[in-house]
């Protein structure tokens, strides 16, 4: 194991990148609203979670100068009373500022979205949600991707898009030995190190690779990975991710026995699903056997057979 995993990172250390999250307080709407109701109801100490859930802290109202002390910083009321729907706020400074904003050069709007006051939120790119949201929640959704690929104990996993890294943190608390993970888009990366449910994306088990894995998947080693979670963005935006030469080097990657789940949602659900047999076919072409859909996690397991 070893001696493969060096063999792994020594082809990818020019792209290695270090993941820090920046562990700053996080605000919502509905969290500003909740601490705003304990003072209306003269508690001058409380706790709340400034991490979308995953903790809770002790904060105080300090009347003199009508302010809550959140960590080292006293905001005023009026600037929790100012926060919008459907943002996430981190403290920075003294001033609460939403993850979101404009990439001029791409021209694309990036926004850390919540999906409530104790779940992992989601990436929403230009309106576009990265998650599945509808009767589940980002981070359930990624624990069902993961589970498709069964017993993960000592595995070394490929997740080809980084995103927030759910799935990677997950293949990670599920016993994989290494996690190689890889985004192209730094903007998601930073958007990342802002949110606390990407924070085992520091895992030392995790290695965060910051490139086109269309790429960089090209100097891997053969037959190096024991599973492989494949979950691009839409077909219509990434369509390279979908391509037979893709799926050609994800099956070279892969051990022999090895898993592939390849989440590709429902597209054109109402019309027709030719977008489906297609990426399924080309799995086929390319060598992948045991192909079978998963209605639950929308989409694909396959496997690379022994012969």
């Amino acid at each position: 194991m070893t001696d493969m995993a060096d063999e792994l990172l020594s082809r990818i250390s020019k792209y290695r990148y270090v993941f820090k999250p920046k562990n700053l307080p996080v605000l919502t709407q509905e969290m500003a609203d909740k601490i705003l109701s304990h003072i209306r109801k003269g508690n001058a100490e409380f706790t709340v979670t400034l991490d979308l859930g995953l903790s809770s802290e002790l904060v105080r109202y300090v009347s003199r100068y009508n302010c809550v002390q959140i960590r080292e910083v006293c905001l005023e009321l009026s600037e929790l009373e100012g926060l919008r729907e459907g943002f996430v706020y981190v403290i920075k400074g003294s001033a609460l500022v939403p993850v979101a904003w404009y990439d001029g050069k791409l021209r694309k709007y990036y926004k850390l979205r919540p999906t409530g006051i104790d779940k992992a939120p989601t990436l929403e790119i230009s309106g576009i949600h990265m998650h599945r949201c509808e009767g589940t929640d980002p981070w359930r959704d990624s624990i069902c991707k993961v589970r498709q690929l069964g017993r993960l104990r000592n595995a070394i996993v490929l997740d080809t898009c980084t995103g927030l890294g759910y799935t990677a943190s997950i293949a990670g608390v599920h016993g994989a030995a290494l996690v190689l993970t890889s985004e192209v888009d730094p903007n998601v990366i930073e958007i990342a190190t802002y949110n606390p449910w990407s924070k085992g994306l520091a895992s030392k088990d995790i290695v965060t690779i910051k490139a086109d894995i269309t790429e960089a998947i090209r100097e891997l080693p053969d037959d190096i990975f024991t599973h492989i979670i494949h979950d691009p963005p839409r077909f219509n935006i990434a369509g390279e991710l979908y391509s037979r030469d893709f799926y050609s080097e994800l099956y070279r990657v892969l051990r022999r026995g090895g898993k592939l789940f390849h989440y590709t949602g429902m597209p054109f659900k109402h019309s027709n699903v030719s977008v489906l047999k297609g990426i399924k076919k080309r799995l086929e072409l390319v060598g992948f056997r045991v192909i079978k859909w998963i209605e639950d996690a929308q989409g694909f397991i396959a496997v690379k057979s022994y012969s």
